[in-house]
């Protein structure tokens, strides 16, 4: 296994010092790095993301092992972190132990309905035996007995946007919007308050909340659409949070070029919001610091340069990063989902750029 070199690991600060600073807009002793390891932890282990995905001690295992690895300032629990809600709430999930392919939904159990009918969903309790929620829980509470005392421990639930998707599958969710938009709130309603008793739970055991909206990103909905069906839900979600547990900041996390959201993730009160690759980083400091916000951008790499190698190309996007962030304590360093096949040598060499980037 990849070490890290002893260079790096002589720092000043603790990972949660380091993050913490960040979030409370004060300059740590660098830049914290914050890459996102998901079914990248399997592979560490050896192991698929299939068999990971269903085994609490692995899942705790797989995090661990990445933190251990790459000594990144943010640890998130989590495999296939959008599936969950939605396998909870009815929707089949395939899972193949042989493939290092991440599972996925492969039904949509209110897709048959001519009309869509919020009130056939029914929520099941959080502590019942539906999908993996308990198994969630469990991995995070793992986690955080072995190094919630030295960095920050989030979770992953899927947005209540995203969940209505899996649910009604996504075509016959836009024409609902046209056709039926008061059983879309409806829908999002409940998806909501089911985000919100998940969240709460792995809250409890002391964990932040990263909310994941992969199905709410430009170009697939707009930004009018992002304004009416989810922002309010993002914001309940948030405010309920901030309200009720002094854990980490939630933040809401989606690919996509996200410049044109900026306005309304500051409506959200998220904590933490990820500038994608392809995102226009110079208007999004603009609108930021327009509003007074205090919302900490994770400048991101492109993953797939960073798997392939191509270190030219990704000391180039570091070195324009690094320019635009520069005087902005609210910033740190990552990248989208790291893949299963890219080499920890891989990693940790992005991690020493982004280091050697740091203010």
């Amino acid at each position: 296994m990849a070490q890290l070199s002893a260079a790096v690991r002589k720092e000043s600060m603790r990972p949660i010092d380091r993050i913490a600073a960040a979030f409370r807009g004060e300059q740590p002793d660098r830049t914290p790095f914050v890459p996102s390891i998901y079914e990248h932890g399997a592979a560490l282990l050896g192991k698929t993301p299939s068999v990971v995905a269903r085994d609490a001690a692995l899942m705790a295992e797989a995090a661990l092992t990445a933190y251990h690895t790459y000594q990144h300032d943010l640890v998130t629990v989590g495999i296939d972190v959008y599936n969950v809600e939605a396998e909870a709430l009815g929707c089949a999930v395939h899972y193949d132990d042989s493939s290092s392919a991440v599972p996925g939904v492969v039904s949509h159990p209110l897709a048959e309905q001519e009309q869509l009918d919020a009130g056939a969903l029914e929520i099941p309790p959080i502590n019942s035996s539906a999908g993996r929620l308990d198994l969630i829980s469990d991995a995070c509470s793992r986690v955080m007995a072995e190094i919630g005392e030295q960095v920050w421990v989030y979770a992953c639930i899927g947005g209540p946007f995203s969940q209505a998707v899996e649910l009604r599958g996504f075509e016959n969710l836009l024409m609902d919007m046209l056709t039926s938009p008061q059983q879309v709130h409806a829908l999002l309603q409940k998806t909501t308050e089911f985000s919100l008793r998940h969240a709460a739970d792995l809250s409890r055991r002391g964990v932040g909340i990263n909310i994941y909206e992969s199905w709410a990103t430009l170009p697939l909905i707009d930004p009018g659409i992002f304004e009416q069906f989810v922002v309010p839900y993002e914001r309940t979600i948030i405010e309920r949070l901030r309200a009720d547990f002094a854990t980490p900041p939630p933040a809401i996390i989606m690919g996509g070029n996200v410049s044109d959201l900026i306005r309304f993730f500051i409506e959200t009160g998220a904590s933490l919001i990820a500038a994608d690759y392809n995102a226009d980083f110079a208007h999004i400091r603009t609108v930021l610091e327009q509003h007074n916000s205090d919302i900490v951008v994770r400048g991101c790499a492109d993953p797939k340069m960073i798997e392939r190698a191509e270190w030219d190309g990704v000391e180039r996007a570091l070195s324009v990063l690094a320019e635009k962030s520069r005087g902005m304590a609210r910033f740190v360093w990552g990248c989208g989902c790291v893949s299963y096949s890219t080499s920890p040598e891989d990693v940790l060499h992005f991690r020493q750029l982004c280091l050697e980037q740091s203010r």
